[in-house]
């Protein structure tokens, strides 16, 4: 059951958001190690795409401002516009399986875990190859540099994405959220 009560979808998704800043901060020792992908997917994926935006866009900005690496308006730029690729691949992935048919049988936890690595992949393909136009005047050499990350990235996402996401699909749909 899909909740239609838009009060309690933007209650939901705030508290999602903070739960995405809390652990990036808590989580900055440890590089491109973070739930907000996750995060930002399932309120997507759950609540619709307009949420997923909001909730995409006021988390980076958050987190691209109080950022402990410091703040630099393009890469926040790059990382609130590279975010929506979760949100995208999220919606797509919405039309495909319906969080009420999420569990129907074990290849949509598959898929799922494919459009997470997709929406990963475009994310460090995009904001790497931004990074090295902008600042190496390089695309290549950006996307090259990038690569550590990335693999991190992904493997980190590979996990985090088809536990999270199917958790809270669950408890929301045991709580009648």
């Amino acid at each position: 059951m899909a909740i239609q009560n838009s009060a309690l979808k933007i209650t939901i998704t705030a508290i999602f958001v903070a739960i995405a800043l809390v652990t990036n901060y808590s989580l900055i020792w440890l590089p491109q190690v973070k739930l907000m992908d996750a995060i930002i997917f399932l309120i997507a994926y759950y609540f619709g795409l307009q949420y997923g935006i909001g909730a995409a866009v006021l988390t980076r900005l958050i987190y691209g401002v109080i950022n402990p690496y410091g703040f630099d308006f393009y890469s926040l730029l790059m990382v609130i516009s590279g975010e929506l690729f979760f949100v995208l691949l999220a919606g797509i992935f919405r039309k495909l399986v319906k969080p009420e048919e999420l569990f129907a049988n074990k290849a949509n936890l598959f898929l799922l875990s494919f459009f997470a690595i997709l929406a990963t992949f475009l994310f460090d393909l995009y904001t790497n190859a931004l990074v090295g136009l902008i600042w190496y005047r390089s695309i290549m050499l950006g996307l090259v540099m990038g690569v550590p990350f990335g693999l991190m990235h992904q493997i980190a996402n590979l996990f985090i994405t088809p536990v999270l996401v199917p958790a809270a699909v669950y408890l929301f749909q045991r709580f009648g959220v």
